[in-house]
């Protein structure tokens, strides 16, 4: 996704939305991990859905400390590097909350 950005004000743009977006999943997860563990805690797989929605948290976390790092050095010729494993981080820890939802829904049915 931001590989294709050359220019940097259009990839300073698009590093500020993500951060915004990162900062409010892993605020949603963090929530998440506090419902699941009133709800359905209890189970084997409840147990397995807090602990994803706990990485997937700490996955946020970590992409908005490399979205700053970068946002830093934004004119650097190494920042397409840090925006593939900004990339590869968010798109994992958005994975890994999607199925964690899956995971939820089948444990409440």
């Amino acid at each position: 996704m931001l590989k294709y950005v050359n220019n940097p004000k259009d990839l300073q743009q698009f590093l500020l939305a993500l951060l915004s977006t990162s900062g409010t999943l892993a605020g949603l997860s963090m929530a998440l991990v506090g419902i699941v563990n009133l709800k359905i805690a209890d189970t084997k797989v409840g147990s397995i859905a807090d602990d994803m929605f706990l990485f997937a948290s700490f996955g946020f976390l970590i992409v908005c400390s490399l979205i700053f790092f970068t946002l830093r050095r934004i004119q650097s010729p190494k920042v397409q590097n840090w925006t593939n494993v900004i990339d590869i981080v968010f798109l994992f820890s958005i994975t890994l909350l999607v199925i964690a939802g899956f995971v939820v829904v089948y444990s409440a049915l």
